[in-house]
């Protein structure tokens, strides 16, 4: 491999599944995560599925409770035979460290919480993850199997839905990510391309007036003056103006921002924790799109961390880079009815959908829609890392296609740096928009004809 030369940084994710669509496209996420990495790069993965489901095994359950029919959806899925079969070799081991080889990959499978969609628990599985990275003795940051030359355990923390695909190698994204020489390096990103600021959190103040963001927190008196502890310098600050920040739930965060949030909620004066108790007491929703951002951009000591962009909007390091995730939204561009209008065409969920899924519904009207190849344009034209939401029960052709490697030469412009997403096709939705029809069956049409010429003869 030519680049497996390059400084990489040490890569911890977390996957997060809920039901039976994201378990089960949750293991082409983890498939490509292990195997386009290389040796080292992705030091650990943790996948939370969600208590409502659980982690029941067959074998080990001798209960019969049959109300629960979501029970055993991850002991039967993809997902729990794509973990099995990687622990059984030695490129992943449990955290224990009984594996010899140090560049095995630390997998861990875990039900801990069941996130509620709009309230704080949404937070919950990223907060453990951080907590588990930050605390477990095994992944201090002097840690290493091999301690004649002790190196950090991760260096970098990425969470991810199970529904997320990355566009780019695991490695290549290691790379980018290495702390010292990677353009992406001791950067924090805390937003998606729908954020209306892109990479840069988008402050509570920037929505005009009337905008459901704005409204909703300031209905809740919120941004409100809190008292805490600065962890940085010890201060207590006394009635410090919090301003709002919103991002989104799906980040990429380095070391030592993970770390002082967690310092930050274990103090119970830490600004992680006032905050916190402020966003439950007062009810406000969305948390998960603002608890991480707001801290953020209220930590001084991690201004030098936030992306640096250019005159277009791109990040000025890696100026193809218009966003960390790909998304599509409509959550910013209602009408002046408060309706949510699709500026283009986005894909419906097939009649089979809700069978293959357990019954579960389309996406809201606002968003995140479901991508296809269709999206591959923008998707190509973003320089996202990740996108989402992608499921082979809808388009399977982006999980067969992704994520993509770079060839020697770059078909846009020979003079430029080849880049991979110069590999994706140049697919966008026709202008006209796209109706499918359902394929041609002649008995249906002779039916259809025989209906037709009755109802003419009974008229």
């Amino acid at each position: 491999d030519n680049q497996s030369g390059i400084p990489s940084a040490r890569m911890a994710y977390l996957i997060s599944v809920h039901n039976k669509r994201t378990i089960h496209d949750g293991a082409f996420l983890l498939k490509a995560l292990m195997e386009t990495s290389h040796p080292g790069n992705t030091a650990i993965i943790l996948i939370h599925v969600d208590k409502r489901v659980g982690v029941a095994s067959r074998e080990d359950d001798s209960s019969q409770d049959e109300e629960n029919k979501n029970k055993f959806l991850y002991d039967d899925s993809p997902l729990k035979k794509y973990v099995d079969a990687c622990l059984a070799t030695p490129l992943c081991t449990r955290v224990d460290g009984s594996n010899s080889n140090e560049n095995a990959t630390i997998l861990e499978v875990s039900s801990h919480f069941s996130p509620e969609w709009s309230k704080w628990s949404m937070n919950d599985p990223t907060l453990w993850a951080m907590d588990y990275l930050s605390h477990h003795s095994l992944l201090q940051r002097a840690q290493s199997r091999n301690m004649t030359s002790p190196k950090l355990s991760w260096d970098v923390f990425i969470n991810l839905s199970g529904d997320t695909l990355p566009v780019i190698s695991a490695q290549r994204i290691a790379q980018l990510f290495e702390p010292n020489q990677g353009p992406l390096g001791n950067t924090n990103f805390v937003t998606s391309s729908s954020c209306v600021t892109g990479l840069l959190p988008t402050s509570i103040y920037d929505f005009p007036n009337g905008w459901m963001k704005r409204v909703h927190y300031f209905q809740r008196h919120i941004p409100k003056k809190l008292s805490y502890v600065d962890l940085t310098t010890g201060e207590y600050l006394i009635d410090d103006e919090i301003d709002i920040y919103f991002g989104s739930q799906w980040m990429a965060l380095t070391r030592d921002f993970v770390e002082f949030v967690v310092r930050s909620m274990d103090h119970p004066n830490g600004l992680g924790n006032v905050l916190k108790d402020s966003m439950v007491n007062t009810g406000v929703s969305m948390t998960d799109e603002t608890f991480f951002a707001t801290m953020l951009m209220n930590s001084p000591s991690f201004e030098h961390t936030l992306p640096v962009l250019n005159e277009v909007g791109a990040l000025a390091r890696f100026p193809t880079m218009y966003a960390l995730r790909y998304e599509r939204m409509d959550e910013n561009t209602p009408n002046a009815w408060g309706e949510f209008r699709s500026v283009e065409p986005l894909y419906d969920v097939p009649p089979k959908f809700s069978k293959n899924t357990d019954g579960e519904a389309a996406a809201k009207p606002w968003g995140p829609y479901f991508l296809g190849v269709y999206d591959l344009g923008n998707i190509r034209d973003s320089g996202a890392i990740f996108i989402r939401k992608v499921s082979s029960t809808v388009d399977e052709n982006l999980v067969n296609m992704l994520p993509v490697v770079r060839k020697s030469e770059s078909p846009r412009n020979l003079d430029l740096p080849a880049w991979e997403w110069d590999e994706l096709p140049d697919i966008n939705w026709p202008s006209l928009g796209v109706k499918i029809k359902d394929p041609f069956v002649w008995r249906y049409y002779d039916e259809a004809k025989e209906q037709k010429e009755n109802d003419y003869n009974n008229e």
